[in-house]
């Protein structure tokens, strides 16, 4: 599997960081998670041609997670899409997609068939992966996804709080995509129902995790040593993201 950041920032702007996106590829699938705004414009620089992108994966529906969702039905619509294009959720997502395309017709779909997989219902399997989701517990619906292809295992956290079921979640996986929000010291991490670096070392400790990717940093984490306060919990290989990342796992 082949991972891209394209966004590895927050709501809060930052010229460093864009909002969350991050792309996972299976052999010549494509598999979007999250597009905040202007995930559009960095998956097509990252070179994933749209007609091509068939899976998309919404973790919650805070807008700098699905922002793009409007531009990306829009442009499917200009580019007279007809292969099916798959919204990997929850109910409540669904709700708001629903909602959003009620409020902007030119992004409803006509030529191609909008697929809604409610994945609160059980793992599912495409043509070379299955996905799994759990909940988080950053808002009642946020969802973590645990992908499983080419005998490897990815998970995303999404925004979580740490319980022990993020941890059982991602047990023994061999990459742990997670978001880490705000510095050990910093007050705004409870308030906001996000990790800390503590947090997410204890979760990736207990959870015998191979590797671990830290995202989703608003401004203050690049004022500190955010690897080093999350290795004082965790004894493996942190890697901070940045956008544009690559790596193969």
């Amino acid at each position: 599997m082949e991972i891209v950041i394209l966004g590895s920032g927050t709501g809060y702007p930052n010229p460093r960081r864009e909002p969350s996106g991050l792309l996972i590829r299976v052999g010549d699938f494509p598999l979007l998670f999250d597009a905040g705004s202007g995930t559009l414009g960095r998956l097509t620089r990252a070179g994933v041609d749209l007609d091509a992108l068939e899976y998309i994966h919404f973790s919650h529906k805070h807008p700098d997670h699905c922002a793009d969702l409007v531009p990306i039905l829009l442009a499917c619509y200009l580019m007279r899409r007809t292969r099916p294009l798959h919204v990997v959720s929850s109910p409540s997502f669904f709700d708001y997609m629903a909602s959003a395309i009620e409020l902007n017709p030119s992004a409803r779909h006509s030529g191609y068939e909008l697929r809604q997989i409610d994945i609160t219902h059980g793992p599912f399997s495409g043509p070379a992966w299955s996905v799994a989701a759990a909940p988080t517990g950053h808002t009642p619906e946020s969802l973590a996804f645990r992908v499983a292809a080419e005998g490897k295992t990815v998970v995303y956290t999404g925004d979580a709080v740490a319980t022990p079921a993020l941890a059982e979640f991602a047990r023994d996986a061999d990459l742990l995509i997670a978001e880490c929000s705000f510095p050990e010291d910093s007050k705004q991490s409870s308030k906001a129902f996000h990790l800390s670096p503590s947090q997410v070392g204890t979760i990736a400790e207990g959870a015998g995790v191979k590797h671990l990717l830290l995202t989703h940093f608003y401004p203050d984490c690049d004022q500190c040593d955010i690897a080093g306060q999350t290795a004082k919990w965790y004894s493996g290989q942190i890697t901070i993201a940045e956008d544009g990342l690559r790596f193969v796992v």
